[in-house]
């Protein structure tokens, strides 16, 4: 199926001479193409879903008002009633993780180079984190369900985990990717690329740095020593949410079939590992 000729010319400036699908690799329900044009290589997202639409059109706010080595260009952006496409330029010759390279300092200055950035202010904020180990407190079971680890090493750590949480502030005004992981990041020369903007958001500049170590431990990458003071509670705060989040339903806006709550049960081993490191909380068990 071909995405809405209409919106892809008015997107692109012209139809493309050549249109492939592509595994667009991620969990939502747009569709990805490669396609080409007399200009060249061009990168072409499709939603239509109300989900996946409204990730979409946030995306397009970042890519019209921020520029940089860290996200590709933006090529163009045209919207329908109940349908969008979003054109960017097509990411060659570069590396996707994992695995991560032995050198993930692109990566760090990508962060450093996204916090410095301001913000479109049509993005929304992030709001006041609202405690998810408290959450598993109240009902424990489908968490202990994914056999993660046991009864009593929840017992013994909750109340740390709960008290560190506390302390992540995920308040702010500089600009949030809010979803960093392997498959949204990859490697062109010197430089880091961070792609899918769709969940971002103005905030703390603590959470991209978060989600980018908790992916590095989860894909065998290693970084240098960063100044991170509030690691302990970030790490608390997102082993709390993968506690919450992956025993749950898949969400409206993930595609059919799609191993989003496999993953992240998988990250939160790592999340819990790293929280009882930072916590010197009892070995996971």
């Amino acid at each position: 199926m071909l995405p809405d000729r209409a919106l892809v010319t008015a997107a692109v400036g012209t139809w493309p001479e050549r249109l492939t699908p592509l595994d667009g690799g991620g969990y939502t329900r747009s569709r990805t193409w490669w396609a080409k044009t007399q200009d060249g290589s061009v990168f072409l997202k499709e939603a239509s879903h109300e989900g996946s639409l409204a990730m979409l059109k946030r995306e397009a706010i970042v890519y019209a008002n921020v520029s940089g080595s860290f996200l590709p260009a933006l090529v163009g952006f045209a919207e329908g009633e109940d349908c969008a496409v979003l054109a960017l330029e097509y990411l060659s010759d570069v590396r996707w993780p994992p695995p991560y390279p032995d050198d993930v300092s692109p990566l760090i200055a990508a962060l450093e180079q996204t916090s410095s950035t301001t913000p479109p202010p049509e993005l929304p904020a992030h709001g006041k984190w609202h405690s998810r180990w408290e959450r598993i407190a109240a009902d424990p079971e489908p968490f202990l369900g994914l056999g993660v680890c046991s009864r009593g090493w929840l017992g013994q750590s909750l109340g740390q985990l709960t008290a560190a949480e506390a302390r992540a502030d995920f308040e702010g005004d500089v600009l949030v990717h809010n979803d960093v992981y392997s498959g949204n990041v990859c490697f062109r020369g010197d430089d880091a690329v961070l792609i899918d903007w769709g969940a971002a958001v103005r905030g703390s500049r603590w959470i991209d740095l978060a989600f980018a170590l908790l992916s590095l431990r989860a894909e065998g990458g290693v970084a240098s020593p960063l100044d991170f003071p509030d690691a302990p509670f970030f790490a608390a705060a997102l082993s709390g949410h993968l506690a919450v989040e992956a025993p749950a339903a898949a969400p409206d806006w993930a595609s059919p079939g799609s191993t989003l709550r496999e993953d992240m049960k998988a990250d939160l081993r790592h999340a819990l590992r790293w929280a009882a490191e930072e916590l010197e909380l009892p070995p996971l068990r």
